[in-house]
């Protein structure tokens, strides 16, 4: 039987090494309560949303995956319509859908012929939101930016910004519908020769959902509206 002890070990590798390689393992080996079950629904516009479930053993930073067999299957609802999931790779489920907006009900189920299903995972997505496009060029040691949306107090919001010329920045911010990064907070990767780069601005509005308690207490259920924009941000 794996626990956490045992999938850490999986992680012990040479210095020359870098990273854990992913495990995986099957259903069949797993009870309903050693599985940490991460799901995620994406909305990248206001009418459709993607379900994405990882499904581990070990919690829910393990790099052991738990591969659905013997009968296992997850199945998805939003609003009335049900739908399979479909690996998109081992232990990692995914299912789509249309016609859905600001608080459709997403649940998601674990069917299992030989164990404990679960079927207590639920949630509503938060509302739909617009990112406003920034201005198109920045000076990150002179200007400020300003990123924009529509409010909605409800819920949580993050902002992720990536680009090759800087280091990352991601801050959890308050859904007042903008936030100000001040001139000089975003740090070049290169002081030296500082580099202009297109950045990425991912916004992220999400709301909680609840996680069957017959799953690992590690796992999660989450929903988001995800929108994205960018800029080139110039030393």
């Amino acid at each position: 039987m794996f626990n956490r002890i045992a999938i850490a070990s999986l992680c012990l590798v040479s210095l020359s090494s870098v990273a854990c390689s992913k495990e995986t393992t099957s259903s069949s080996n797993i009870k309903t309560g050693g599985i940490a079950a991460l799901i995620d629904v994406y909305a990248d516009n206001a009418t459709t949303a993607t379900v994405h479930v990882e499904l581990k053993v070990g919690g829910s930073s393990s790099n052991a995956y738990v591969d659905l067999e013997g009968g296992d299957e997850l199945t998805a609802t939003a609003g009335d319509e049900t739908k399979t999931l479909t690996a998109r790779d081992t232990g990692i489920y995914e299912a789509s859908f249309s016609g859905v907006g600001e608080d459709t009900e997403f649940s998601v189920t674990l069917e299992r012929p030989d164990d404990v299903t679960a079927t207590g995972n639920s949630g509503t997505l938060p509302a739909p939101f617009t990112l406003e496009e920034p201005t198109n060029e920045l000076s990150r040691a002179d200007d400020e930016l300003v990123v924009a949306w529509d409010p909605d107090s409800r819920d949580d919001m993050r902002l992720e910004l990536d680009g090759d010329c800087i280091f990352s920045f991601d801050k959890d911010v308050p859904d007042t519908g903008m936030y100000i990064i001040e001139a000089g907070t975003l740090d070049s990767t290169n002081d030296d020769d500082p580099e202009a780069c297109d950045v990425d601005v991912d916004a992220r509005r999400t709301r909680s959902g609840e996680a069957d308690s017959k799953f690992d207490p590690e796992s999660y259920f989450r929903l988001h509206q995800r929108r994205k924009t960018s800029f080139v941000s110039n030393p």
